[in-house]
């Protein structure tokens, strides 16, 4: 049986970064409007580097992917990319292969949290 589980658990995988796109279901989006794209950047760059480690980040499309250390992903979307646009949509996706809500920890909210801190507060986010 342990060799059953053992089997099962190794063919189950790891999620992909790759599986983290805009346009894949779940995550939490919001706007953010009266900011510039280099403070949401640095905001969205600095929640993504608390607890994670990024893995990929490419300013020029809006997008930041990290590892936590639970073998979860998690991606931070921005759009548009515009230095200076009146709204910004965002969205924060984290996935993990055989999630459960029973004892996966959700890293959205606390990515959100942390963002908003970074943005909305008077010191400048750690880089």
């Amino acid at each position: 049986m342990l060799l059953g589980f053992v089997f099962l658990y190794g063919c189950a995988g790891t999620i992909s970064l790759a599986d983290l796109q805009p346009g894949s279901p779940g995550g939490r989006t919001f706007s953010v409007e009266g900011k510039m794209y280099e403070e949401i950047w640095s905001a969205a760059l600095a929640s993504m580097k608390v607890e994670m480690n990024v893995v990929e980040q490419h300013k020029s499309s809006g997008v930041i992917k990290a590892r936590a250390h639970s073998n979860k992903v998690v991606a931070f979307f921005i759009s548009p990319t515009t230095p200076n646009a009146y709204r910004y949509e965002i969205k924060v996706l984290s996935k993990s292969y055989m999630q459960t809500d029973f004892i996966d920890r959700d890293w959205e909210p606390s990515v959100i949290e942390d963002f908003k801190l970074n943005l909305y507060s008077n010191h400048k986010p750690k880089k």
